[in-house]
């Protein structure tokens, strides 16, 4: 009896006491306050909890800085820590895939805007029994064989449940599968109807490389200073361009379930217009925005709609696909894929934007989309009726993406003959694509778009083209070679024998998947002179490849073939080199009629005119060895008939899983055919990589790579100085390289990482590159580097990245004269080897809710 009455006891102590306790998870500050701790403790304990993350065990408190571990013990009886779910399932889905969130928003370049609608899918998958072809393939990393897989099995009624039951779908590849896990569910679970909104802010002060500073440095630009005194300075001292000029892009996106997006950027570039400052004219020119729709009809059927910006991509991307930026040896398989179709465009994409409305139908055997636009364009303008200035009446050369936008007039007042002008025509484009699948896997589609002008473009023959592009006579005879012939290739739009005010291009794509094997191309014809009915009677350009997988290997095979005269803006075909590469755009810029047309190619977007095979392989042998990607390529440049072959394969070696050994060589071969012509080059560089995977995610990895590259001699070396000596060439040069390079990881927690490089290179006159966290960097003649880059999630819905960077190196020597007797000091262009240092910060800042 008394034992009773005891534990009733204990049982009334214990159960007032829990009543007492304060919920740390759901007490409001008032009701913390209550408990025997300062102010501030109460606040920074309210604080943990609505900014950074609610409890998940008491002691959690030991992560705020102003609670020590007595009051730790003191609080404990105190209160408690109930389970929270937090109602916002999105929140909930970040948490659980923040890698590939954090992977997605870094992307830059050719992947930058189609990363926007991967995260989408990723907060809010689709359906997976519900999706057609185009649909799944488009999702990273999955291939075309994956998606015939999948169907083929929707196909008889045998819908996937879960996670290991698409793992069992005969066809589908491991790696097709975990890549496309996150982005869908797979049985009937409608999604909140509800708002998403994402803010993304971007800063970079990153200096300018050195192709756009030398560039604005061998600019003559005359400065009155009244009317009998004027002085002669360049572009670089004039804008003051050593100094910081950051660029910043504010972008917004919303969305309602999967159905409503819309979405607007403003990217200014280095010496542009602010946001705060800009103007309406001023927004149009660097803001972009859209607005868009999709509703999907009895299960795999959609309509997507945009207005405003968009991206278009079919096919292989030969007829169009509309970004600013180029990307070597892209095959559309692995980490070069693009979104095929039509999509909303928030990318710093400028010159090749589309601007209107564009619609896109898909269905199990029926794709059809089409888009019209209208936006005005940069080009390269020259003074043809010879007024001395640049008005509408002047006709143009090609399209121009610019590093940094200049007022003409500048140029008009230094008696430039050619210029970079903004929004310098009007271009209005309507274009389509139609696509049958007869079976599964299966397709064929005609693409086709028509753009028209309100200025000519009017390209002269190689004899009058050359005085024009270099007005000095000397330079015009002297350093106007064969490779120019690709600028002489650019398309008119008036001739000698027809004056229009379009370009035409169209072209048929197609694929199959039999087994594990995908097949595909696409044909392209840009209309000059021929018949639209007939092949083959204007330029064209071939793409042909075809992908086996299996599950520790796959094939690639590639074949290209581009006409020297295929001059489609909008073309963005597999290449090893951008278009105007070793042309006068690349080695000449100081003798151009204007420098600033080295951003031909700078900044171009297209595949330089090549016919080509390429073969690229990954097998893994077991489970401690693996040939990583491995590619060879052989290609002919048609310019100049140059045939050149390059390797490169990369064997990984781990012994223990958290270990690695790699070992990568690279061999290119330029001119292979001929050993005596001045254009051979024959460059070798091998890596070895050590890679240590560390508890917590951490990664420590040291690397070292030499290069070498072999030249025949100059003749202007070893000639006699004068034309006409009968010195014969001899020797040669080889140049030698190193890098040393320490890459790291580190987690300080769940929320906070770093990561970053130490790095050492000797130039020697060799090119060094380093693939930092975002961006490529081209590196000088020889220095030291450092960067790190932290990446915080300071909430749920908070994210923050900021990136440091030091570079110290010296510049490359540049000089140009034109006998080997000449020297440097005299010559009219010489730049010295100089040291330089380069601070740079990089900021992103994510906010989602």
């Amino acid at each position: 009896m008394k034992k009773g009455i005891g534990i009733i006891i204990l049982v009334l102590i214990f159960s007032w006491l829990v009543a007492e306790q304060i919920d740390l998870n759901e007490a409001t500050l008032e009701e913390i306050k209550k408990l025997p701790i300062t102010e501030k403790q109460a606040e920074d304990i309210y604080n943990y909890r609505f900014y950074i993350d609610y409890f998940s065990s008491i002691y959690d408190l030991r992560e705020i800085p102003s609670l020590d571990q007595r009051t730790l013990l003191k609080l404990k009886p105190l209160v408690k820590i109930s389970h929270y779910e937090p109602d916002d399932e999105a929140a909930q889905r970040r948490e659980e895939i923040y890698y590939l969130i954090e992977r997605l928003g870094s992307n830059e370049g050719l992947q930058e805007g189609i990363s926007d609608v991967w995260e989408d899918y990723l907060i809010t998958p689709r359906n997976l029994n519900y999706l057609n072809f185009e649909e799944i393939r488009n999702m990273p990393n999955v291939s075309p064989i994956d998606a015939a897989a999948i169907l083929k099995r929707l196909a008889l009624n045998d819908t996937i449940a879960d996670y290991r039951d698409l793992r069992n779908t005969t066809g589908i590849s491991y790696y097709g599968a975990s890549n496309l896990r996150h982005y869908v569910y797979y049985k009937e679970k409608p999604h909140e109807k509800r708002l998403y909104i994402d803010y993304q802010l971007k800063y970079n002060d990153t200096p300018y490389r050195e192709e756009p500073e030398e560039m604005y440095k061998t600019t003559e630009l005359e400065v009155e200073v009244d009317s009998t005194t004027s002085y002669i300075t360049n572009l670089w001292q004039k804008y003051h361009m050593e100094e910081t000029e950051p660029e910043v892009m504010n972008k917004i996106r919303a969305r309602y379930g999967n159905q409503w997006k819309a979405g607007v950027v403003y990217s200014n570039k280095k010496g542009g217009t602010n946001l705060l400052e800009a103007d309406m004219d001023t927004f149009k020119r660097n803001g972009k925005y859209f607005l868009g729709y999709q509703k999907r009809f009895n299960g795999n059927n959609s309509l997507k709609v945009f207005a405003g910006n968009y991206r278009v991509t079919f096919g292989e991307g030969l007829v169009m696909e509309n970004t600013d930026f180029y990307s070597s040896r892209k095959t559309g398989f692995g980490f070069s894929k693009t979104i095929k179709g039509v999509i909303g465009d928030l990318s710093r994409t400028k010159e090749y934007a589309l601007h209107g409305a564009a619609a896109e139908w898909r269905s199990p055997k029926f794709n059809a989309a089409m888009f019209i636009s209208s936006d005005y364009k940069d080009a390269v303008v020259y003074d043809s009726n010879g007024d001395g200035l640049f008005t509408d009446d002047d006709n143009m050369l090609a399209y121009l993406t610019q590093t940094r936008s200049f007022d003409s007039d500048i140029f008009e007042e230094s008696n430039y003959t050619m210029a970079p002008e903004e929004d310098a025509f009007q271009e209005n484009i309507i274009g389509g694509h139609l696509a049958y699948s007869p079976i599964i896997g299966s397709s064929i589609g005609v693409s086709a778009y028509e753009a028209t002008y309100d200025r000519d473009f009017v390209v002269y023959g190689p004899d009058s083209l050359r005085y024009l592009l270099m007005p000095d006579p000397a330079d015009a005879e002297g350093k106007y070679k064969m490779m120019d012939s690709e600028i002489a290739a650019l398309y008119s739009t008036k001739t000698d024998t027809y004056d229009r005010n379009y370009r035409r291009v169209y072209g048929f794509d197609w694929r199959t998947v039999l087994n594990n094997t995908s097949i595909q191309g696409e044909y392209a014809e840009l209309e000059v002179d021929g018949n639209m009915w007939k092949l083959g009677d204007d330029p064209k350009a071939l793409v042909l490849s075809s992908y086996t997988q299996f599950d520790n290997l796959y094939l690639l095979s590639l074949y290209r073939n581009y006409d020297l005269n295929f001059d489609n803006p909008y073309s963005r075909g597999f290449s090893e080199h951008q278009k105007f590469e070793d042309t006068a755009f690349d080695k000449y810029g100081h003798t151009l009629a204007n420098p600033l047309m080295r951003d031909l190619y700078i900044n171009s977007a297209q595949a330089q005119a090549e016919e080509g095979v390429y073969f690229e392989t990954r097998y893994q042998f077991n489970r401690m060895l693996t040939l990583n990607r491995t590619y060879v390529d052989i290609w002919e440049r048609k310019a100049d008939g140059r045939k050149s072959v390059r390797f490169q394969g990369e064997l990984d070696f781990r012994p223990i899983y958290d270990l690695s050994f790699r070992l990568k060589y690279k061999h290119q071969t330029n001119r292979y055919d001929d050993d005596a012509d001045r254009g051979v080059s024959k460059t070798n560089e091998t890596t070895g990589k050590i890679r240590a995977y560390l508890s917590n995610f951490d990664l420590l990895e040291l690397e070292y790579r030499y290069l070498n590259v072999w030249q025949p001699p100059y003749t202007y070396l070893t000639n006699d100085p004068e034309p006409g000596g009968d010195t014969i060439a001899q020797g040669s040069m080889l140049s030698h390289a190193d890098y040393i390079c320490v890459d790291y990881t580190h987690h300080f927690n769940d929320n906070l990482k770093v990561q970053g490089s130490f790095i050492y290179w000797d130039g020697n006159g060799v090119s060094h590159w380093d693939w930092e966290d975002v961006e490529i960097d081209f590196m000088g003649e020889g220095g030291t580097k450092l960067w790190f880059s932290l990446h915080d999630k300071i909430s749920n819905n908070l994210y923050l990245t900021l990136k440091y960077k030091t570079k110290r190196y010296k510049t490359q020597e540049v000089e140009w004269r034109a006998w080997w007797n000449e020297l440097p000091e005299s010559g009219e262009y010489y730049f010295k080897t100089v040291d330089k240092t380069e601070n740079a910060i990089r900021l992103q800042l994510d906010w989602k809710f």
